[in-house]
């Protein structure tokens, strides 16, 4: 298991949520007037401008939305252990 601290755990979940709501509002072209934005044209990477209006789901969509769910599952799995297994399971050592 990865161990992370809480504020960068935190840091992963409020990221994850916020790129999962970007891709939703961009993608349904909300914000930017009836189009959306390219990340990668707008970096200057692409060939095309930055804002089109090509809405509906796209490469970037898909590629936001993995980014989300790997931050989200890292958030997850670096969760501290809070369970005291020894008691569950009934240690008998401390009894001897």
């Amino acid at each position: 298991m990865v161990e992370l601290e809480d504020n960068v755990r935190m840091g992963l979940l409020v990221g994850a949520v916020a790129i999962v709501i970007f891709v939703l509002v961009n993608m349904t072209g909300i914000v930017f007037d009836g189009e959306k934005l390219f990340i990668i044209d707008l970096l200057g990477l692409g060939s095309d401008t930055a804002f089109r209006s090509d809405t509906g789901i796209s490469t970037q969509d898909y590629i936001g939305i993995l980014a989300a769910v790997v931050m989200a599952a890292l958030y997850w799995f670096s969760a501290e252990e809070e369970l005291d297994w020894e008691a569950l399971l009934g240690d008998d050592d401390e009894e001897e």
